[in-house]
């Protein structure tokens, strides 16, 4: 799977890495359980949850080509596979993608950090059913959704919405998604169908290829990140 770096070294903030050389170490949810942990995860994507209590410290680890939606703002300091300290800092949203690499990362800040990890693997292909009858979400509705990263087997895009704005029907692969506002959303299906759904401010799930519109019902801006599978029916 290629990766392609959409953003420069200096923005990427918390989860910066640096490449560890020659040296092997654990990966992150191995070496760090208390502060690692699997949600979500196929032959394509590990999706990780990181939560560091104040002034936390993790120990050396790895991570693949990955990006990071995070949860929360604060100073860290990571300390790279070479002995190198930097001070880093994220905003609430912030999507980060990065290059593997080792690092040992302390949470210096007096709040909790947290964010979600999507960690690609080696090997990982996209689908190769490209059949639907409704418009891709982009395509349909740029107006909410615009794209962040793409490579051959991903795509990730923002979701944005105002109070009670709605959309236009339209279709997703399969795909996983973090919850930036905690908003009300009514989705309506093809056959007229509708549901109505609570978000949570950090949830992360993961689904099956749909098509809907939907609707923030809410009286709050809303905001999603969705990762889109490429040509794929199934998470699993």
């Amino acid at each position: 799977m290629r990766f392609v770096r959409l953003l420069p070294i200096a923005v990427f903030g918390v989860f910066g890495c640096a490449q560890g050389g020659e040296t092997e170490y654990e990966d992150a949810v191995t070496a760090d359980p208390n502060h690692y942990k699997v949600e979500f995860e196929n032959d394509v994507v590990r999706v990780v949850r990181v939560a560091y209590g104040p002034n936390e410290e993790s120990v050396m680890h790895q991570h693949p080509n990955h990006c990071a939606v995070t949860l929360s703002s604060g100073a860290w300091q990571m300390t790279t596979a070479e002995g190198e300290v930097v001070d880093a800092g994220g905003e609430v949203g912030e999507l980060l993608c990065v290059d593997a690499g080792a690092h040992r990362p302390r949470n210096t800040s007096a709040q909790p950090g947290e964010a979600v990890l999507f960690e690609f693997k080696e090997g990982g292909t996209a689908g190769t059913s490209m059949s639907h009858d409704h418009p891709d979400a982009v395509a349909a509705d740029p107006d909410h959704y615009s794209v962040e990263f793409e490579n051959d087997v991903v795509r990730i895009l923002r979701i944005r919405y105002g109070p009670g704005e709605t959309s236009t029907m339209h279709y997703h692969p399969a795909n996983c998604s973090v919850d930036l506002s905690g908003g009300m959303w009514r989705m309506t299906d093809p056959a007229g169908g509708e549901t109505e759904d609570q978000g949570d401010f950090g949830q992360a799930q993961c689904g099956d290829a749909s098509a809907h519109l939907p609707q923030n019902l809410s009286d709050e801006d809303a905001e999603v990140v969705l990762v889109e599978f490429i040509g794929r029916e199934t998470f699993e």
